[in-house]
């Protein structure tokens, strides 16, 4: 019996949908034609994402503007985007078409019922897009010019959801609220630690503002790059408190190098947590009574066990060619009489390589990269490996360093800064400092 009457499969459909449109779309040149007659065309279109990006072009920023302003959207809400558009459109702005800042419009157009002063009464002051927005957000929203930096910063680099609704945030401060009364905190804060919250520079994440805040409060500011380079700059969980007395612990310690604040705190993770050698997991360990001295030994001895003995198998299927989905970060080449590589680790068997190589444990990620929470990365100049690198999976450079945890020095921080530009990813201001 023939095929020729069965129904088309729906992959198969959109497929023909989009060769369908692809020369038609050819024929127009949409950036030739007004800003409000580009916003009133996007908001025509209609159907799945496959055909849109065919009608629209490989690339095209107006295809990102969809999927957040329209596809992703409600009806109230699509009509709270075109309105927001369309009046951008007429101060002729330069936020049309910058596909990196489409999601933020998006949320700027949900927060509109909840604006403090009129889109037609904004002028842009700059040129520069980023500028714009942080102008915008603060014009619509921030009523009485007092939300802090670090908050409107979050608009421009892409973190809306940083472990708090930065929009609901920014809307909740500019109506003149106490940052302490935010339904969305994912832990209690002080009056103290509100006061310092609301001077943290701009740039920084909540987790990282949250963190000055916390050692500002302690006068231990200058123990931030220390700790931000430790687990407490990438986890906040409900025995936070425990971890600050840990930096208490190193902060009264004589003499003691601030970064090895990074590895005691990955050593006491592994004894609370998973347990260490045949030793269960002790969820009440504690410094009380400890020296720092019998600290830092205990966890020079159990970096030592990684990298001798990193083939401990925590399921029987896992071997040395054990692979994951990698984080969609291209690897890196450059230089000129010293090649310099930045490559992404694939495997179970090159994390083990790399561990043993520049004598860290860089093997104890391997749950990390497999369920995608990070992605390890190795830098290599002249063909010798000299610093690993930690990127998350929201882009961000968490960690970087070199044998037995040195830090990378100004050659090698100039070409992560220029590997992490090229790629967009977020390098914190303490990683290289």
């Amino acid at each position: 019996m023939s095929n020729r009457h069965k129904p088309v499969p729906h992959a198969v459909w959109e497929a023909q949908q989009a060769r369908i449109v692809l020369s038609a779309a050819r024929r127009l040149d949409w950036r030739r034609w007004p800003l409000r007659q580009q916003v009133d065309y996007l908001f025509s279109l209609a159907g799945p994402l496959p055909v849109i990006n065919a009608h629209l072009g490989e690339n095209s920023p107006l295809t990102e503007f969809y999927r957040h302003c329209i596809l992703e959207q409600k009806d109230p809400q699509r009509s709270q985007c075109a309105g927001l558009l369309r009046g951008l459109a007429d101060k002729r702005t330069e936020l049309l078409w910058r596909a990196e800042l489409a999601p933020a419009l998006a949320a700027v157009a949900r927060c509109l019922p909840r604006r403090c002063r009129e889109l037609a009464d904004w002028q842009p002051q700059s040129r520069n897009p980023f500028r714009q927005l942080e102008s915008l957000v603060r014009h619509l929203f921030d009523q009485y010019g007092d939300v802090p930096a670090w908050v409107i910063s979050s608009w421009t680099a892409g973190r809306l959801q940083d472990g708090l609704d930065i929009a609901s945030l920014t809307v909740h401060l500019g109506q003149g609220e106490a940052l302490r009364t935010f339904a969305g905190l994912p832990v209690p804060l002080t009056r103290k630690i509100e006061h310092h919250l609301r001077l943290v520079p701009a740039g920084y994440t909540f987790l990282q503002a949250l963190r000055y805040a916390q050692l500002a409060s302690r006068d231990q500011l200058h123990w931030l790059g220390p700790v931000l380079d430790s687990r407490l700059g990438r986890h906040l969980g409900r025995d936070d408190e425990f971890w600050l007395r840990v930096v208490d612990f190193f902060a009264g310690a004589p003499m003691v190098d601030p970064y090895q604040l990074g590895p005691v705190c990955d050593w006491i993770h592994q004894k609370r947590a998973v347990g260490i050698g045949d030793e269960p997991a002790q969820p009440g360990f504690s410094l009380k009574g400890r020296s720092m001295a019998s600290v830092l030994t205990q966890t020079a001895q159990w970096h030592r066990q990684l990298v001798r003995a990193p083939h401990r198998q925590p399921e029987a299927s896992l071997t040395l060619a054990t692979t994951w989905v990698p984080l969609p970060v291209p690897d890196f080449s450059g230089g000129g009489k010293c090649p310099v590589r930045i490559t992404q680790l694939r495997t179970y068997g090159e994390l083990i390589h790399e561990g043993r190589t520049l004598r860290h444990c860089v093997a104890s990620y391997l749950d990390s990269c497999r369920r995608g929470r990070s992605a390890i990365f190795s830098l290599s100049l002249n063909g010798t490996r000299t610093v690993t690198l930690e990127v998350q999976a929201n882009r961000t450079v968490v960690q970087a360093r070199g044998l037995f945890n040195r830090r990378p020095n100004d050659e090698e921080g100039a070409w992560i800064q220029r590997w992490a530009a090229d790629n967009r990813l977020l390098v914190p201001k303490h990683l290289l400092n």
